[in-house]
């Protein structure tokens, strides 16, 4: 070993870690090629519709009202509320609740403004 240079052996060992690297993916790619002939592939596409958001939802199972409830009562218990527009960037998305900005606005107060640019002072 004392006649190798170390960069020889770096190189060396190098060259080893990549040709492991190309036979593992080749086997690899073999052992796909083996499994694709023994099953025939599914249609793994996603209609159009469902990756689009267009879809409509499904619908949970209907429960069926106490018959003690007069028609009315059940009428109004069981009504969904209206569906919301839903907006590409929403304010509630991005401000989140009432409390939380409330709780941003408290902690902006109390930091203040950055002061990283400004030059350092001796007050």
């Amino acid at each position: 070993m004392r006649g190798l240079p170390i960069e020889l052996l770096f190189a060396l060992l190098f060259a080893a870690f990549v040709l492991f690297n190309v036979v593992m993916q080749r086997a690899a790619r073999r052992r796909r090629a083996e499994v694709a002939q023994a099953e025939p592939e599914e249609d793994d596409e996603i209609p159009e519709e469902e990756w689009r958001g267009t879809a409509a939802p499904p619908r949970p199972p209907t429960a069926r009202p106490a018959p003690s409830q007069p028609p009315r009562q059940r009428a109004e218990a069981h009504a969904a509320p209206p569906a919301r527009a839903r907006r590409r960037f929403a304010r509630q998305a991005l401000l989140g609740t009432r409390r939380q900005v409330q709780d941003a606005f408290v902690a902006a107060t109390i930091l203040g403004p950055c002061r990283a640019d400004e030059p350092y002072d001796f007050r």
